[in-house]
C-alpha cells in the first residue's frame, strides 16, 4: 500500500484549496505522473526521505507551466519553467516537502523522479591519486600503517617524486610535517597552489602531469597566515614563511641558496650554464632627465676591443639580479671563450626599486629618451666605443622585457635588436583600461622601422583568475599575439616558448640562447 502524506500545511502555504481528503498518494522513486491540472496548480507530494537528493524530468504539456518545490513555509525555489520541451531538476528534499505544478487549468503535465539518494547513501566517492607512489601510501595509510618507510625512500631519492606517465611524467612536491598548512610557489602552475595533507598523516603533496623538457625553480611555504582581504593580499601572505624545499638538495641560486629547482630529463640546455660568478665594475649614473642616480655594473668579456665592429654591447635590465643571482658575466665569458658569440661589453642597469621599476619600465617615454640620450653615450663614453646599432641589444624579463621592446621599438636607429623575457605586454598606460596588447600592438604597427626581436614565454604563465578588478595578465597569450603582429610586419622576430614559469631560473638561460639566435657563430 502506498505511503500516505499529509498536505494540509503545504497546501495552505501554497495558497490552494484542501482536497476532500487531506490525504494524497505520493510520488516515489522511478515513477511517472502524467495528469491534468483542474485548477490553476497542484501539489504533488513525494515518498522521498528529508534531505535526501532527487533528479527528475518535468515534460510541460504546450503551454506556459511552472514547476516549483514548496514546504510548509511557502515556496522555495523554483526547479523549471516552460512549455513544450522536457526539462531535468534537482533538489534536496527539505523537511515535508512537496512540488507544485503551476499553469492554465486544463493543461496536461508530465513529472518523473528519475533518481533518489537518501543521506545515508551520500558518501563521496573514494579519493582518487595521481601519484601512483602516493595512492600506495594512501593505501598503506588506511590499513593502519604508518609514513616512516616512505619518508626514508624521499630522503634517498629526494624531492620532488618523480614517476613516469607514459610519454610525460608525474610531478610531485612534498613537505613533511605537523603544519596547519603548506603552499607551493613557482610550481607547474599559473597561481601558488596549496598541497594537500594525506589523510592525518604528516605527508603534504601536490601532483602534477608535466612535460620532460620543464624546468622550474619553487619554494615551499608551511603555516601560512590566513588574513582578511583580497586574493593578492592573501598570496602575499606567504611570504611570511616561504624558503626553499628541506628535502631537495638542489638550489639556485648558488650564493643565496633561496629556492629549489627541478630539471626534468629532457630540459633544453642553458647556454653557458651553469656559470661561476665573475667581478664587474661598479658605476653611478646621475639622469638629468629622471631626476634620480642609480648603480650601474659593466662587464667586459675577454677579447673585449672598443674598435672591434663585430664587438656587441649589451644593456640588461634589472641588473644586479642578472649578475648576482644569474651569473650571467659567467655565462656571456664562458660563451665567447667558446667562440660561440663575439666579444662583448655588457651593461647591467639597477632598478632602484620595486616603484622605480613599476613607473619607467613597462611604458615611461622619459626613461626611454634617458636610455638613448644618457645611458647610452655614458656607457659608450666609459668604454672608449662608437656602437654598432645592429649589434646594440637591450634584455629584459617580465617588465623589463616589455621595457627593452618598447624602447627598440622607439629607438630601433639605435637599439637594433631586444630580447624580451616573459615580456609584460599586457600592460597599457594608466586610462587606457586593460586592454591586452593593443598599445604595444599600435606601436608595432605605427613604428616605421622595426628591430630584430627575440620573444619568450613560459607554459605556466597563463591568466590567473581570482582577483578584483580587470582580468589578470597572460603573458604567453600577448607574447604570441605581439609576434603575430610583427610577422605581420615583416619583423625579423623569434618567438621561444618554454615549459616553464615566471622564473629567473629559465631566464638566464633564454638570454643566452636568444643572444646566439641574435649574433651566434
Amino acid at each position: 500500500m502506498r505511503p500516505a502524506v499529509s498536505l494540509g500545511g503545504i497546501l495552505l502555504a501554497a495558497g490552494l484549496a484542501l482536497p476532500s481528503a487531506a490525504f494524497c498518494e505520493a510520488l516515489a522513486q522511478g515513477e511517472t505522473l502524467s495528469a491534468t491540472l483542474a485548477g490553476a496548480a497542484r501539489v504533488i507530494p513525494l515518498a522521498v526521505p528529508e534531505q535526501s537528493y532527487v533528479t527528475g524530468r518535468f515534460q510541460p504539456g504546450g503551454v506556459e507551466q511552472v514547476l516549483d518545490l514548496i514546504a510548509p513555509d511557502g515556496r522555495l525555489r523554483e526547479l523549471a519553467r516552460g512549455s513544450d520541451g522536457g526539462q531535468d531538476f534537482h533538489l534536496l528534499m527539505p523537511p515535508a516537502g512537496a512540488l507544485r505544478v503551476s499553469g492554465p487549468a486544463g493543461s496536461a503535465f508530465s513529472l518523473r523522479l528519475a533518481r533518489v539518494v537518501p543521506p545515508a547513501a551520500q558518501t563521496p566517492p573514494p579519493p582518487t591519486y595521481l601519484s601512483p607512489r602516493i595512492g600506495a601510501l594512501a593505501e598503506a595509510l588506511a590499513q593502519g600503517g604508518d609514513s616512516r618507510d616512505f619518508w626514508a625512500e624521499v630522503a634517498r631519492k629526494g624531492t620532488p617524486l618523480v614517476e613516469r606517465d607514459g610519454a610525460g611524467l608525474i610531478v610531485t612536491f612534498l613537505y613533511r610535517g605537523p603544519v596547519r598548512n603548506v603552499r607551493l610557489v613557482g610550481g607547474p602552475s599559473n597561481d601558488h597552489d596549496w598541497l594537500g595533507r594525506l589523510g592525518q598523516s604528516d605527508v603534504w603533496y601536490r601532483s602534477y602531469r608535466v612535460s620532460p623538457d620543464i624546468r622550474l625553480s619553487y619554494r615551499l611555504a608551511p603555516d601560512v597566515p590566513a588574513l582578511p582581504g583580497p586574493p593578492r593580499m592573501q598570496r602575499m601572505a606567504l611570504l611570511a614563511t616561504v624558503g626553499p624545499d628541506p628535502l631537495n638538495p638542489r638550489r639556485w641560486p648558488e650564493d643565496s641558496g633561496s629556492a629549489s629547482v627541478y630539471e626534468g630529463p629532457a630540459a633544453p640546455v642553458q647556454p653557458g650554464f651553469p656559470a661561476r660568478a665573475l667581478p664587474v665594475e661598479e658605476m653611478r649614473f646621475a639622469s638629468a632627465r629622471l631626476g634620480n642616480t642609480r648603480r650601474v655594473q659593466i662587464f667586459r668579456s675577454t677579447g673585449f676591443t672598443p674598435a672591434d665592429p663585430e664587438a656587441l654591447l649589451l644593456f640588461v635590465f634589472d641588473g644586479p639580479t642578472a649578475v648576482r643571482d644569474w651569473r650571467l658575466p659567467g655565462a656571456l665569458e664562458a660563451l665567447v671563450a667558446a667562440g660561440r658569440l663575439p666579444p662583448l661589453a655588457a651593461v647591467f642597469i639597477d632598478p632602484i626599486d620595486a616603484e622605480t621599476r613599476s613607473a619607467e619600465l613597462p611604458g615611461s617615454p622619459d626613461f626611454s629618451r634617458a636610455m638613448a640620450q644618457e645611458l647610452l653615450p655614458f656607457a659608450a663614453r666609459h668604454l672608449g666605443m662608437e656602437p654598432d646599432p645592429a649589434r646594440t641589444v637591450l634584455a629584459g624579463a617580465s617588465f623589463g622585457g616589455i621595457g627593452a621592446a618598447r624602447i627598440a621599438l622607439d629607438r630601433p636607429d639605435l637599439f637594433g635588436a631586444a630580447i624580451a623575457l616573459s615580456g609584460s605586454f599586457w600592460w597599457a598606460p594608466e586610462g587606457r583600461g586593460q586592454q591586452p596588447l593593443v598599445w604595444m600592438a599600435e606601436r608595432v604597427l605605427a613604428a616605421p622601422r622595426l628591430p630584430r626581436l627575440v620573444l619568450t614565454a613560459g607554459a605556466y604563465e597563463t591568466a590567473r583568475g581570482g582577483d578584483a578588478g580587470p582580468a589578470p595578465d597572460d603573458l604567453r597569450e600577448t607574447g604570441r599575439q605581439l609576434h603575430a603582429a610583427l610577422r605581420g610586419r615583416g619583423a625579423d622576430v623569434t618567438f621561444l616558448p618554454h615549459t616553464g614559469g615566471h622564473d629567473g631560473f629559465v631566464w638566464r638561460g633564454e638570454l643566452t640562447e636568444a643572444l646566439l639566435r641574435l649574433y651566434g657563430r
